[in-house]
């Protein structure tokens, strides 16, 4: 009789009944690995984020630097009669036009307010080098003697902007400041 009994027990319980202990567990490994799958996306947004704002940043500081470096073109090409009458410029030029001897400690201007993105923790800045005389067009030297338009001031204008707190950014270029039609 008790094997009559021990039959009926197990014909009642259904199939899937013995198997829902394995589902929970199934589901509970599921889960965590969809947690942890939610959890790296939203650390790879918060890294491009990141990576947006240093872009932004740096782009702010280059557009910075380059307004300084054509606004000291502008200097330089506007030219000067004291540059270009042979002048050497001295250490105390250095503080009045920014315009430092070959060699010299820099001295940074601050472009005028106003002509800068605001945005920049600071305004950019700029220094210009006198580096001596140089051919004022391609063929001008090569006479003898050489004509009077083969002279021309040469200056390395270096520029720097800073974004607020992430890039900073430095260009150079070397400028001629006259370049003189020849014959005049």
């Amino acid at each position: 009789m008790t094997r009559a009994v021990d039959a009926r027990r197990h014909s009642r319980l259904p199939a899937g009944g013995r198997q829902a202990g394995i589902t929970l567990l199934v589901v509970l490994i599921l889960l965590l690995i969809l947690s942890v799958l939610g959890i790296v996306i939203l650390r790879s947004s918060a890294m491009q984020e990141r990576m947006s704002a240093n872009m932004r940043d740096r782009s702010l500081a280059f557009q910075g630097a380059e307004t300084a470096l054509r606004y000291a073109q502008e200097v330089v090409l506007a030219g000067n009669s004291a540059w270009e009458s042979g002048i050497v410029p001295v250490a105390e030029n250095c503080t009045n036009a920014s315009v430092c001897p070959t060699g010299a400690t820099a001295v940074w201007a601050n472009l005028p307010t106003g002509t800068y993105d605001t945005r920049l923790g600071a305004a950019p800045q700029y220094w210009i080098e006198y580096l001596g005389i140089g051919p004022g067009y391609k063929g001008s030297c090569d006479s003898l003697p050489p004509s009077p338009d083969c002279e021309s001031p040469l200056f390395r204008i270096t520029a720097r902007s800073r974004s607020e707190g992430r890039a900073d950014v430095v260009l150079q270029a070397n400028v001629a400041s006259r370049t003189p039609t020849p014959g005049q």
